[in-house]
């Protein structure tokens, strides 16, 4: 990733890349060096994306801050992609934890609503 960022702030009409990952820590780095090099959020060089329905707090935080993000959307039967699924699990254990940790802000968010709070 180090050396893309560094290519693409030389050269952004060359290279293209996607930062897929929903390792939070992994995020923040990359935006850190985004911003560290001067590449242009808008100019379409770096992207991000992460599993449709996963880390969507992820997202939709760095959408807010100006960045795209794509959501990949696994497509077809149950037996071709709950295996895909799986073993996306499997490779990160953060995702489970970053599951629990989305669980939890959606509760919060939900309590805030009922009690009248600004959306």
């Amino acid at each position: 990733m180090e050396l893309l960022l560094e290519l693409i702030s030389q050269n952004p009409q060359r290279y293209r890349v996607i930062i897929a990952t929903h390792n939070e820590e992994s995020v923040c780095r990359t935006v850190q060096r985004i911003q560290e090099l001067g590449i242009n959020k808008d100019g379409g060089s770096v992207c991000f994306g992460q599993l449709l329905g996963m880390c969507d707090h992820v997202s939709l935080t760095l959408a807010g801050q100006g960045y795209a993000v794509y959501k990949s959307v696994p497509y077809g039967s149950v037996e071709d992609t709950l295996p895909y699924l799986v073993r996306r699990a499997q490779e990160n254990h953060t995702v489970l934890q970053g599951i629990r940790k989305e669980r939890d802000l959606l509760r919060l968010e939900l309590r805030r609503r009922m009690r009248g709070g600004a959306a």
